[in-house]
């Protein structure tokens, strides 16, 4: 699959009259794009993508990794400074025409680029675009990682007590993924937002008690290979109120429609548009207030976009977020929150967590 990948990046270096392509991940700043492009998940390598072959450069700390991981030219750098090696390594393919990627380097690296005498390309977001459509193994890792999530949810439903934090529920939560083969939760932190915190969209878990009459918005994902699944439920607690309850079918209906809507002859915005509309027409329209959905793959939040924004058509076998959501100030808030693999005519939906209102301790 990777050998398919970089075809690509070399059919982009023909068009373009490149001879290189060069990718730089630092502290995990690129992993990402040069998991995609090379297998390596370490923190740290340089890639070069030319014509004919390709490299990756790392220190003595993920060498042997890297021969584990990648099947790429593998290049120890001996040096602290990488650019000696960088250096050479052009100097000897006679790289003249190199492009990079103009939203991942440093200005520090573009300046030493430019006193190699190099004539140099920038490309935006040029992988990310690539990633946005799944491959069949992508597609595997990432159905395992929604089966993950989904099963821990379930898990720890019967463990959620009034009386116990969102903290130590963000815990059970944490413990329950990667007891079932996560590699760690989604990169940031995980979100439990219980009572009037719910009102926040990105409520951190803190050490608020859970009380009767609460509802929890979840919202966590699992790492599996590198790629993520992304997930929320909103369960309520004891003695619900009302108008909870009413927001919660509200936003459930929204989300049943968009995801029965979703296909590749969507645009971003036209399917974000299903879930506002709706909402807006039971009068919460105000209290919507993120986008209905994103991409999610070797990265938590990337291509394609589910929002007003995206006028180009979901690609098939990209892999979306759909997720309305309604935060009404001191009352509290409810998303729902499924992962959905975009097919011709239809989508497929791979979290598997019960819809229907949950109350527990009622």
């Amino acid at each position: 699959m990777t050998n398919k990948r970089l075809l690509r990046v070399q059919q982009i270096l023909k068009e373009n009259e490149l001879d290189g392509f060069i990718f730089f991940n630092n502290e995990y700043s690129n992993r990402p794009n040069v998991q995609y492009l090379s297998g390596f998940t370490g923190s740290y390598s340089i890639l070069l993508i030319t014509k004919y072959n390709n490299y990756i450069i790392t220190d003595s700390r993920y060498f042997e990794q890297a021969q584990e991981e990648s099947d790429l030219q593998l290049i120890k750098q001996i040096e602290r400074d990488p650019w000696p090696t960088i250096r050479n390594l052009l100097q000897e393919l006679k790289i003249t025409r190199l492009g990079f990627e103009l939203d991942k380097l440093l200005v520090e690296g573009y300046k030493k680029l430019q006193k190699m005498d190099l004539k140099l390309y920038d490309f935006e977001k040029l992988i990310l675009g690539l990633r946005a459509v799944k491959d069949k193994e992508e597609l595997k890792f990432i159905k395992t990682a929604c089966q993950i999530t989904s099963k821990a949810f379930k898990n720890i439903f019967p463990k959620i007590k009034i009386g116990m934090t969102e903290s130590e529920l963000a815990a059970e939560l944490t413990y329950e993924m990667l007891k079932l083969g996560a590699e760690k939760p989604i990169v940031g932190y995980l979100i439990v937002a219980s009572g009037k915190r719910g009102q926040c969209p990105h409520g951190r878990s803190s050490d608020k008690i859970i009380e009767d009459g609460d509802f929890i918005t979840i919202d966590t994902g699992a790492i599996y290979n590198g790629y993520a699944s992304d997930i929320t439920r909103t369960i309520g607690v004891g003695d619900v109120p009302n108008d909870l309850i009413k927001i919660y079918e509200i936003v459930l209906e929204a989300q049943k429609r968009t995801i029965l809507s979703a296909s590749s002859h969507h645009t971003g915005a036209s399917l974000d548009k299903i879930a506002r509309e709706y909402i807006s027409s039971k009068g919460y329209g105000p209290y919507f207030t993120h986008s209905t959905g994103h991409g999610i793959g070797l990265e938590v939040h990337e291509l394609p976009r589910v929002n007003k924004d995206n006028i180009d058509k979901l690609p098939v076998n990209s892999v979306v977020t759909i997720e309305p959501g309604i935060y009404i100030p001191e009352l509290g808030g409810v998303r729902i929150e499924d992962d959905i693999i975009i097919k011709e005519d239809s989508c497929e939906v791979i979290s598997h967590i019960q819809k229907d209102l949950i109350i527990l301790n009622k």
